[in-house]
Parts: structure tokens; sequence; C-alpha cells
């Protein structure tokens, strides 16, 4: 499977030349280095945990192979022994239960905020070919009820009602999208379906019916205005104890082939608990930069001698990334997709002006 490469790169190139050797004054000294201040590497899967699920089809009428969750999960539903009476010419329905069972449905991990699926198909199915129910004219779904609830204590539902299982074998679930996108931790279906025998009396030997929860989700998603990605602290690997920064320019290169763009900003704290949501400490903001979907961008970024000292004083860096979606000609919300060749990179260089004491300089320094 190919993966979608999102890659925050950190590279600090610092270089000047020689000044003075004057005793009584600081000295510029010229240093050639590159020093990885921050590099964090992403790939769509990983993102999502590397789900099984997550695979790879076609996008619609397009040449271009989109991320897609498809899960497959079946479930026999035992019908008891029953017996076939008539009231007059009528043959009596049979009631058959549906007892609770969990369905198993992925969901974006938690470092993806506020983005919603919009184009989800969830279907209960059943194999006509193996359908083991002897003399039925028809099956019925009277109710059946999905209950999802999250860690959060959201609920949201969705039903079938009054389809027969005998016309095609597929049982659609009607805007199932809010059941997704409450993240659920678990989706319950209960309700009862009911047979409607042949015209003939007698005792019938239960069976079993097998409905398979089907879900297609392509990764075609809604970023809305609170969409995020948050990743974990990074430990800082740069010393500047000593070293005294004048001038700082930061070169950021940016290719971004995705459907989506938004606002980088890095946060700098020498706590990782600073970083949590409900923290009465705010993390400093070293520095931010847009991305602007399906654009090649080139900033420059000016860093003043106060960023240096924030990063003095700081052991960790988090990048925090707020969405920008696809918009249509009157700005409002489209779909953006994450087709697999497509890629978000971002590097960032730059060059430091610093000063240095010579007498604090070792012969081979």
């Amino acid at each position: 499977m190919k993966k979608i490469l999102l890659l925050l790169t950190i590279v600090i190139i610092i270089g000047c030349s020689l000044d003075t050797f004057n005793s009584e004054n600081l000295a510029s000294w010229s240093i050639n280095l590159d020093l990885p201040l921050f590099k964090t590497d992403y790939t769509i899967a990983e993102m999502l945990k590397d789900y099984d699920e997550l695979e790879v089809e076609q996008y619609q009428n397009s040449n271009k192979n989109i991320y897609v969750f498809n899960v497959s999960t079946p479930h026999p539903i035992d019908v008891e022994d029953y017996i076939i009476e008539k009231d007059g010419d009528l043959v009596l329905p049979i009631p058959v239960p549906v007892p609770d069972y969990e369905l198993d449905i992925p969901t974006l991990p938690d470092e993806l905020d506020g983005i919603n699926f919009v184009d989800v198909d969830l279907t209960l199915e059943v194999d006509l070919d193996s359908f083991n129910v002897d003399l039925a004219d028809s099956v019925i779904v009277n109710s059946i009820l999905l209950t999802a609830m999250n860690d959060d204590g959201d609920t949201a539902t969705a039903t079938i009602t009054n389809q027969d299982i005998l016309v095609d074998g597929i049982l659609v679930i009607e805007d199932p999208e809010e059941l997704i996108n409450i993240r659920p931790t678990s989706v319950i279906i209960n309700g009862d379906i009911t047979i409607y025998p042949t015209d003939q009396e007698g005792e019938q030997i239960g069976r079993t019916i097998i409905l398979i929860s089907k879900l297609h989700a392509p990764l075609e998603l809604e970023i809305t205005e609170t969409s995020t990605f948050d990743n974990d602290p990074q430990k800082i690997g740069l010393e500047l104890d000593d070293q005294l920064f004048e001038t700082f320019t930061l070169f950021t290169e940016i290719d971004n082939q995705m459907e989506i763009g938004g606002d980088l900003v890095f946060l700098v704290s020498p706590d990782t608990m600073n970083f949590e949501p409900n923290s009465p400490i705010i993390p400093d903001t070293l520095f931010s930069l847009s991305i602007l979907p399906n654009q090649i961008q080139t900033e420059t970024i000016e860093l003043g001698s106060e960023k240096f000292d924030l990063l003095a004083d700081s052991t960790y860096m988090k990048a925090f990334f707020s969405f920008i979606g696809m918009t249509d000609g009157q700005g409002n919300t489209i779909p953006s997709r994450f087709f697999t060749e497509d890629s978000i990179k971002v590097l960032l260089y730059g060059s430091a002006e610093l000063l240095i004491d010579p007498q604090n300089m070792g012969e081979e320094e």
C-alpha cells in the first residue's frame, strides 16, 4: 500500500564570518554545521494507527487511488423451532428477536479532531445463496436500532425499518455518518424481524440467519474550523547556554499536493505537562506558518532574540496543525480527500549570527 507522507523537518544551518579577535569584545566566529532541531515523519497509515481494514480503491471516475475503510463483520441470529399456524386462511407470522450484539467500526485516531466523514455506506446484508430459513415467503425487518456511544458519553442512533431481507439481501442504514463521526467506542445493534412463512402449516426446525454488517468509508472528509492534528511533544536537541544569537532568518519550502492545508504552529515548553489541554501554564509559540491546499510556497520568518530565550528555557517542542480544507467559489466547505499519491512536505532551514567570546573557547574550537 502506498502511504501519504506528511514530512515536517527543521534543519538549522548556522554560518557567519570572522569579525574581530579583540579580547575585550565578543567576536563573531565562523561556524558551519547542520543541527536537527525538530524532525517528525508521518505517514497517513501511522496517523490512522495502521488499521488492517484500511484499503485502497479507485476514486469514482478519477484515475487516482483513495484510502478507504472496508469492514465486514458477520453475526449469526438463531431462529428457534416454531409452529406454522393459520388464523383462518392466513398464516401467522413468526417474530424473531435480534439479540444485542456489538458492531466493530473503525474511527479516525484521537490525534485528528474535528474531522468528519461525509460519504459513508453502512449496511446489514444477508447472503441469499446460503439463506437457510425454510418455507419463508418474506423476512421483514420491523425495526433494527443501532446505538453508538463514545468515551465522552455522546450517543447517536440510526434505524432500519420495514425492509424485506428477501428482496436483495441488503438492509440500508440511512445517514450513518453521525454514528461514525462521534468516534464510537461501541455500536450496539438490536431489534426484531418477522418471518412470514409460505402457506403451509406444521412444525418448522429453527435455522440461522447470518447478518453481515458492512462499512465502506472513503477518506473523503469534511474539514471544519475546529479540525486539528495534535502530536506528542518532542525533546529539543539544542544547546544554547553560552551562545548569544543576534539574528535568525528561517526559510521554508512547502510542497503541498494534498487537498488540505492549515496553520502549523510550533510550541515550546520546559515541561510536557504544559501541553495538556487543561494545563494552567500555556506553552510559548516559537513560530507559525500557513500551508495552503494544493500549493508550492516559499516563506521567510524572522526570529528575534526573545525566541532564542524561549529555546534556552525550553526542553520540549510540539507541532500543532489546524486544518484548512477545500472550499467552493463562494467559500463554502467542500469535502477534502486523501489520495494515496499525494503528500505534504515542509522543509525549514535558516541562517543565524551568534556571538561567542573567544576567551571562553578551547584551543580546538
